[in-house]
């Protein structure tokens, strides 16, 4: 079973290096992306590239034409602003619910991921900033104790990871993206749902209006990765 699994992560990998050229603009919308020119830049087979296209399509960013290929179907400022809201309203509950049970191990949790966001921020590291602002965000859903509540944050973390990248690069500085996440936390260790509901839909706010403008404002044809 070692291959299979290898090969699985390896499609992951490749979806992951399409989807952020895809979100960042280095592909057009209506391009089309052909696999042996795909398969040489990124070093592999068109067998792992083919699965990557298959994560892509359930994401709505790749759609396949019968006889003619693969397409990008990018990602539009409407579509930014449809995940941040639901983001939104799943992490303004998880944050309520967290802090009327105010449990002294989930804020161990929190105030350790916290930490992991300020070190990244102080390395001035986008890759450890984006994977340590996901996992405390997805630690904030798990730790609701609402399976069902974290389960849809789950269903979209590969566009979420990918937009985190995004809007974080957009802030300016990594610092200003980080500063963000110490009130939340407080709030909830205050036990105050509703300024945790509020710090949480702000913040989410905030990063949604900075990457839907940026793909609104995005030219239509920005040219696929040389």
């Amino acid at each position: 079973m070692r291959p299979l699994k290898t090969r699985v992560l390896l499609a992951e990998h490749v979806a992951d290096r399409i989807r952020e050229d895809i979100l960042a603009g280095r592909f057009s919308p209506g391009e089309r992306l052909i696999e042996a020119h795909l398969a040489e830049q990124l070093g592999v087979s068109r067998g792992p590239l083919r699965e990557a296209f298959k994560l892509l399509r359930a994401e709505g960013l790749v759609r396949e034409e019968p006889h003619r290929g693969t397409f990008v179907t990018s990602m539009t400022g409407d579509d930014v602003r449809e995940i941040y809201d639901l983001r939104a309203a799943i992490e303004s509950r998880a944050a309520t619910l967290l802090a009327d049970e105010h449990r002294p191990a989930d804020l161990r949790v929190l105030r350790r991921l916290l930490k992991d966001i300020e070190v990244a921020a102080g390395q001035d590291d986008t890759r450890a900033m984006a994977a340590a602002d996901l996992a405390f965000h997805d630690a904030v859903c798990k730790l609701s104790g609402n399976g069902r509540l974290h389960e849809v944050f789950v269903r979209h973390v590969p566009v979420v990871q990918s937009l985190m990248k995004l809007d974080e690069h957009l802030y300016g500085t990594l610092d200003v993206a980080a500063q963000e996440h110490a009130p939340m936390v407080a709030a909830i260790a205050d036990s105050d749902g509703d300024l945790a509901a509020q710090r949480f839909e702000a913040h989410i706010d905030r990063a949604r209006d900075l990457v839907a403008t940026y793909l609104d404002e995005r030219p239509a044809a920005a040219g696929a990765r040389p």
